[in-house]
C-alpha cells in the first residue's frame, strides 16, 4: 500500500493537487484540492498528506513543473 501525490494544471490557471493510496492496483482514498499559485493550501489537505506520510505542501506552487523540481 503506497501513497502518491500528483499535480495538474487546472482550468483558468490554477493548480490541482491530487493524492491517493494504491491498494492492490486500485486508487483508494482520493483527495483533490485546487488553488491559485502562491496561496496557502488548506489545513485539511495538509492533514491528509501527513496521515499518508507525504511531504507537506504549504503553498500552491507556481506551476506543475515547479512542484517536482
Amino acid at each position: 500500500m503506497d501513497s502518491y501525490i500528483e499535480q495538474y494544471q487546472a482550468k483558468h490557471g490554477g493548480i490541482t493537487l491530487h493524492t491517493w493510496t494504491d491498494v492492490q492496483g486500485e486508487k483508494k482514498d482520493n483527495f483533490y484540492i485546487t488553488g491559485v499559485s502562491g496561496t496557502p493550501v488548506a489545513a485539511w489537505f495538509r492533514a491528509v498528506l501527513r496521515t499518508k506520510h507525504l511531504a507537506d505542501i504549504a503553498i500552491f506552487p507556481s506551476s506543475p513543473a515547479g512542484f517536482y523540481a
